[in-house]
């Protein structure tokens, strides 16, 4: 059958990107409770603290992603008339739904665990939905929110040439700028608002509209992007105290260096990430073929295994800790192992059931 007109050619691999991306996200959080427990400067601290941590670009990751993503498929569809009513409708719907969902779940469950009446704290509930708070991981969905809102926008700027030969650099320019703002005015809960991600969104958009050119030059330049993550890795994740620290009085330095290592950290790894999906995606040999075959289906229920995990860990931290507490580490790998299965069987189930959208979205 022929590729309807104007339709990119599915990239299959990045359903690849998803599924490490979404590993590293649960062992975020299933780590976190390790990093906390065990002393400073002990071995299984120094253990925990760097996988947590070096981890962290595992968010940023699905924002690149998702730049990619929109600009590669949308790129075409510019100039068709009524595009931006069908992307809002499509897009803001398919995730503002499974987010106020998952929302009153969070909420009520915790409520209810606290021994409170979920029903007679309905302003908590609504503060809580607009700020990303009902758990620890919905202000991911603030942000796509945010960035599908804006996003037709930003591709209409593409139009303009200047724009779009420098599209990256506007971007940087907009994440540093931003930044500089809220060294003056102190904003709250920056990591909850678009302009936190520009870079990797600016980047996501640059490879999505010259995704094969892009994509072959990042492979040219594979060896930089590794010096790059682990440059920036290094101070990003043993670095940023010790930084605080000597430049205390000088808060202009701290932000910007801290702003240029914590970024080449995470573009790097969300550039790499993509490269080696792509070299997995398309080899050749049987085994690798089968083993992403696999992972492709966890892929597939990315954004269903995001939503549902932390509750499968709330509820193997509330009954099995205390049952685990003489092999720490050994609860938070099995915790870690039964948040990423279960959530992905559940997913996938759903995925199957026509009202499954509802709670993972399409």
């Amino acid at each position: 059958m022929n590729q309807p007109v104007n339709r990119p050619r599915r990239i299959e691999y990045l359903d690849l990107y998803r599924a490490f991306a979404i590993m590293a996200v649960v062992a975020i959080h299933a780590t976190s409770t390790a990093v906390a427990h065990y002393p400073k400067h002990t071995l299984d601290h120094d253990v925990y603290y760097f996988w947590n941590t070096f981890l962290q670009f595992a968010v940023p990751a699905f924002l690149f992603l998702s730049s990619l993503v929109l600009f590669y498929n949308y790129n075409s569809k510019v100039n068709e008339k009524g595009w931006m009513l069908a992307f809002y409708k499509k897009r803001l719907f398919n995730v503002f739904v499974p987010y106020v969902v998952w929302s009153l779940i969070y909420f009520a469950i915790k409520q209810l665990l606290a021994g409170k009446e979920p029903l007679t704290h309905g302003v908590q509930f609504a503060k809580q939905l607009v700020m990303g708070t009902a758990h620890t991981h919905l202000y991911f969905f603030l942000i796509i929110l945010q960035f599908y809102i804006v996003f037709p926008w930003l591709l209409s700027l593409i139009r303009h040439r200047l724009f779009n030969r420098y599209l990256p650099l506007f971007f940087i320019a907009g994440q540093a700028i931003f930044y500089a703002l809220h060294l003056q005015f102190h904003f709250e809960r920056t990591g909850s608002l678009l302009p936190s991600y520009l870079i990797v969104i600016g980047f996501g958009a640059w490879v999505g509209l010259n995704f094969e050119w892009a994509l072959s030059k990042l492979y040219t330049h594979r060896y930089v992007l590794i010096a790059a993550l682990l440059g920036g890795g290094a101070i990003f994740i043993y670095g940023n105290a010790y930084i605080k620290t000597t430049f205390a009085a000088y808060p202009l330095i701290t932000y910007t260096v801290l702003f240029l290592f914590r970024n080449l950290f995470t573009l790097s790894a969300c550039l790499l990430l993509l490269i080696f999906s792509e070299r997995i995606g398309t080899g050749k040999h049987t085994e690798v073929r089968k083993a992403t075959r696999i992972l492709d289906s966890l892929g597939t229920v990315a954004f269903g295994v995001f939503l549902m995990h932390p509750l499968v860990l709330l509820f193997w931290r509330r009954e099995f800790t205390d049952d685990l507490a003489r092999h720490f580490s050994v609860g938070i790998i099995l915790s870690y192992i039964v948040a990423l299965l279960i959530s992905w069987i559940c997913a996938m189930g759903l995925r199957r059931m026509k009202w499954g959208w509802v709670l993972i979205g399409r």
